[in-house]
């Protein structure tokens, strides 16, 4: 679980260890840049995106059509894959080892957010790997800074001394302190339309 993570925002969302093979979960990745569809080695990720709650004291939503769109990071940046969510707010893709990648994750009227995922890996350790993770992400609203999503709000690498791919803490614990403010500032200015009457976008839609 990653610290203070009600503020990242991005986290395994079941008691699951991240980077498990053995893990069963929801069917098989669907979406897949494995050039060899029956390669053994590769990292599942499997995630469930939600939109934001409108208050500190609101609940999350699962996000259906969010698109996730994943770029080489090696090199100039090249969209490699685009994908949707469905229903429930889940997407699984299957990523190849020894790659840099970013995962973009975003819908119309909403904030774009991202992760960076580094699948590299020792060669004596090369097996499937399954990372669950939880994104959620928020409607626009008029005067605030999202600045600091431009940066990934999570970094994922391999932990040596796990034996998984794992969160990379450090990072974690740096961008929170951004996050924190962020979502503060959210909270404020979607009570200001609460208050003067404009009710904040609730059906994953982007209209009010």
């Amino acid at each position: 679980m990653i610290l203070a993570g009600v503020f990242l925002l991005l986290l395994s969302f079941t008691t699951i260890r991240p980077g498990n093979p053995s893990v069963p979960y929801f069917k098989e990745a669907n979406d897949s840049l494995l050039n060899d569809k029956k390669k053994k080695e590769y990292l599942e990720m499997r995630g469930i995106v939600k939109q934001s709650k409108v208050s500190e004291k609101g609940n999350d939503e699962l996000l259906d059509s969010a698109v996730i769109r994943i770029y080489s990071d090696q090199g100039p940046r090249v969209l490699l894959l685009e994908l949707y969510t469905n229903k429930k707010g889940k997407c699984d893709f299957r990523l190849p080892l020894n790659q840099r990648f970013i995962i973009e994750f975003s819908k119309e009227g909403y904030v774009t957010k991202y992760i960076e995922v580094n699948s590299k890996i020792p060669k004596d350790k090369e097996a499937a790997y399954i990372f669950p993770f939880y994104v959620d992400i928020f409607e626009d609203i008029k005067g605030l800074d999202v600045s600091v999503l431009k940066k990934p709000i999570a970094k994922i690498t391999y932990a040596t001394n796990k034996s998984q791919f794992d969160y990379d803490y450090a990072y974690t614990n740096k961008i929170n302190n951004d996050l924190k403010k962020l979502y503060k500032n959210y909270y404020f200015l979607q009570q200001i339309e609460i208050d003067s009457g404009q009710s904040p976008d609730t059906t994953g839609t982007g209209k009010k």
